[in-house]
């Protein structure tokens, strides 16, 4: 049986560790699966593996000093794969495809598939030493990868464009959920009675929460607003709630790892995002046959809904755009019903053991 080396920072509560989670029972089906990880987070159920530990690192560690270490753990993962005997490397997020890019510089001769769920000029647009950085490492380092799988169109355009990837090193593979997995922690209850929108994501700027919150708030409607999700705005958050006098309506649950139960049972889901590589979470309210308010975020967002037929899309970042939105999916019943309707066939495209298979074929090459 192949070994096939799976790197990706953490398994905490992350788009792409999802991912990775819900893949890994049918990939350890044809290869003898060992995990490596950067950081001991682990948020999903994953199946029994070998798992390795690179390092035990903090995700507030000084950009500089991360940046730094890379060409030593670079060398390490080279030697942990050499000791391993990995046939295939398959590497999710940035700061582990640096590192498994270097040890291919290094001499490390395993196959190398690599991932990229952002949307890099998106992700790094802005002029800091972050940003510089990360888009300096994409352009000098990515070209090295044998395959690389971006899940969505658009983050395939944006790096043949932006990063002058050649566009016959990349194939798409979106990501992968587990439907059945889905239905059944749908059905669980909640501890709330009323009846309310929903909008699942981390608490931070990319996922402008606040910009929802008082588009919200310009609503005439006792329907609640329910938050899942956790984040650095947590406090920024709580105060505006209080500034618009929305302490009984809008409601910061904190993380959930089991969303489902709420999506199944919102009026509709909400998503106010600045960006996304291909959001999980607009995929797994799909699944559970939600009506979806959604900004036509780079990327995926069209590419997901189409124009307006899977679910409603506002402008980024415009408060104006998300009201009416809002207000449009609140009063039309009949639209709700309609989106509710054809929601669960949509998600059935990206069904784990379809996009698996997927995988299987580009990591047996």
């Amino acid at each position: 049986m192949q070994k096939l080396a799976i790197f990706i920072y953490s398994l905490g509560s992350g788009g792409a560790e999802r991912v990775v989670a819900t893949l890994l029972p049918i990939l350890s089906l044809k290869f003898e699966v060992h995990v490596i990880l950067m950081n001991d987070k682990i948020s999903y159920e994953i199946p029994e593996c070998n798992i390795h530990f690179l390092e035990h690192s903090h995700p507030s560690e000084n950009p500089i000093f991360k940046f730094l270490k890379l060409p030593f753990l670079a060398l390490k993962y080279k030697k942990l794969c050499k000791n391993l005997n990995i046939d295939t490397e398959f590497v999710f997020l940035n700061r582990p495809n640096y590192i498994a890019l270097m040890a291919r510089i290094f001499g490390n001769k395993t196959r190398l598939v690599i991932n990229e769920c952002t949307t890099p000029s998106v992700m790094y647009a802005k002029n800091n030493f972050n940003s510089l950085v990360n888009k300096f490492l994409i352009t000098l380092l990515y070209p090295k990868a044998d395959l690389i799988l971006p899940n969505s169109k658009g983050n395939l355009e944006d790096l043949v464009k932006n990063f002058k990837i050649d566009v016959n090193k990349c194939e798409i593979l979106y990501n992968a959920i587990d439907l059945e997995n889905i239905e059944q922690k749908s059905l669980e209850e909640i501890g709330l009675k009323d009846r309310f929108i929903l909008s699942v994501g981390r608490l931070d700027k990319g996922k402008n929460h606040a910009l929802l919150i008082r588009a919200y708030a310009r609503l005439k409607t006792d329907i609640k607003l329910v938050i899942l999700g956790e984040g650095v705005l947590k406090n920024e958050l709580e105060n505006l709630i209080k500034e618009l006098n929305l302490e009984e309506k809008v409601l910061l649950l904190g993380f959930d790892n089991n969303p489902y139960k709420y999506m199944s049972k919102c009026e509709f889901f909400a998503f106010a995002s600045v960006f996304e590589g291909f959001s999980n979470v607009l995929i797994e309210s799909l699944a559970c046959g939600c009506a979806v308010v959604c900004t036509d975020h780079k990327s995926g967002a069209r590419e997901l809904f189409g124009n307006d037929e899977f679910g409603f899309l506002v402008e980024v970042d415009d408060e104006n755009s998300m009201f009416k939105g809002l207000k449009i999916m609140l009063e039309d019943e009949n639209l709700r019903k309609a989106y509710k309707q054809k929601a669960k066939t949509r998600a059935l495209d990206f069904d784990k053991v379809k996009i698996a298979r997927d995988a299987l074929k580009y990591l047996l090459g």
